[in-house]
């Protein structure tokens, strides 16, 4: 059972780390930064492995851990041990918690779709706007 937490710590970690690179690290700061050398073919590269590749890294790695965090809590030991149908009660209130949201999501679009297009925030610059300005009322 160690071993299972060990390898969900791993791979959480990796997704950690490639999500934290990638936002702190965007290709446009990366070009801003570099300056004039930003226009030679190195760093065009190097800012397309950090803008393309890395991403694309953070997605499998959170996939992954995704897929582990699914297998686990079917297990029924991960939690208190209780299931339903031999399926772990923590995958059982996770995926039912979600699908409780989902629902709530989709009788809120209904009944307020304009938020869902965008439509209750004023497309303004940002920095015109003062606080709170930017919600219609």
């Amino acid at each position: 059972m160690a071993d299972k937490g060990l390898k969900s710590n791993v791979v959480g970690l990796f997704g950690g780390t490639m999500l934290g690179i990638s936002s702190v690290a965007p290709a446009y700061a990366l070009t801003a930064t570099l300056g004039i050398p930003a226009a030679s073919v190195g760093a065009k590269t190097l800012a397309v492995i950090i803008a393309g590749f890395l991403p694309m890294l953070d997605g499998l790695g959170l996939f992954f851990v995704l897929i582990i965090t699914l297998r686990d809590s079917a297990d029924p030991a991960y939690g208190s041990g209780a299931s339903i149908g031999g399926i772990g009660l923590v995958l059982i209130l996770g995926l039912g918690l979600i699908l409780v949201g989902l629902i709530f999501m989709l009788i809120m679009r209904a009944r307020q779709p304009e938020f869902f297009r965008g439509e209750t925030i004023k497309h303004e610059s940002a920095h015109a706007m003062r606080p709170h300005e930017h919600l219609v009322s």
